[in-house]
């Protein structure tokens, strides 16, 4: 990878994703706002679940505000910044373009996530931790967060390892979706019903759904439980059962992610060879 090509094009995505953000200047409100409601949501979620019942005990619910809301934010960041704008680009002939300037899917993904990163910093970062310091203010939470070196580091690599593996089923599913040579797949009874007079039953065309909806029960699972006990019990990489959901999770995510990309590129194969290309 040519890193001063790499940092034309990430300059390049940043005018872009800027003039964009400047032309809708109400979406920046509305992304604002969400990220208050989110927060609110989780505030009050939490509220229902007692976190002693799940061995958290003398910590607070609020904290769980904030592993919850940036969790998510992760998973749908990945998902935003290669399915969806995968589905953008292909519509608009952009990613045939990508692809024929030699661009690899870590490249493509990783451009188009650290532009988007830098701008959800100051739509996204500081009104989550806005709100949650306002709701902390509120409700005189004074749970205690471990926060040295070392939970930093733990918490740095769960991130590393979730993003593989999110990664890897974004690309599961837009390889499905070239292979299934479905834009929009249709809805799972319907396409039920087709297979059934058919006679084939196995719902091909429902599963870029069913995959692009796994990273929000499996990778956020996954960085939860190892947030939680980094920052709440203070178990960090040095613990040996904390290392042990690290390696696991490492091994796991990255099986993930080789499937991902073999699906990815096997689509990619099926779409030149039938000549619908993009």
């Amino acid at each position: 990878m040519n890193i001063n090509l790499f940092l034309k094009r990430v300059q390049a995505s940043l005018i872009c994703q800027f003039d964009e953000l400047w032309t809708f200047k109400v979406d920046l409100g509305i992304n604002v706002l969400n990220t208050f409601l989110e927060v609110i949501m989780w505030y009050f979620l939490a509220k229902i679940v007692d976190p002693a019942t799940l061995g958290y005990e003398n910590v607070g619910y609020l904290p769980f505000v904030l592993i919850g809301s940036l969790a998510i934010f992760f998973v749908d960041s990945v998902y935003n910044n290669f399915t969806g704008r995968f589905n953008e680009d292909r519509k608009n002939g952009l990613f045939k373009l990508a692809y024929l300037s030699n661009m690899g899917v870590v490249e493509y993904f990783s451009i188009n996530f650290l532009v988007s990163v830098l701008f959800d910093l100051f739509t996204i970062f500081l009104p989550m931790f806005g709100m949650y310091a306002l709701l902390i203010t509120l409700a005189g939470d004074t749970t205690t967060i471990f926060f040295s070196m070392a939970n930093v580091i733990t918490v740095l690599i769960a991130l590393g390892i979730f993003i593989i593996g999110n990664l890897g089923f974004q690309l599961m599913t837009v390889g499905s979706v070239l292979f299934l040579k479905e834009g929009d797949p249709v809805s799972f009874f319907m396409q039920q019903f087709n297979r059934l007079f058919s006679g084939q039953l196995f719902p091909v065309t429902f599963l870029p759904k069913f995959i692009a909806f796994l990273p929000k029960i499996l990778p956020a699972a996954y960085i939860i439980l190892i947030w939680r006990d980094t920052l709440f019990l203070n178990k960090t990489f040095a613990d040996a059962s904390t290392l042990g959901l690290i390696f696991a999770g490492l091994v796991v995510n990255i099986l993930v992610f080789f499937i991902g990309m073999y699906i990815f590129y096997y689509g990619i194969k099926r779409a030149k060879i039938e000549g619908r290309w993009f």
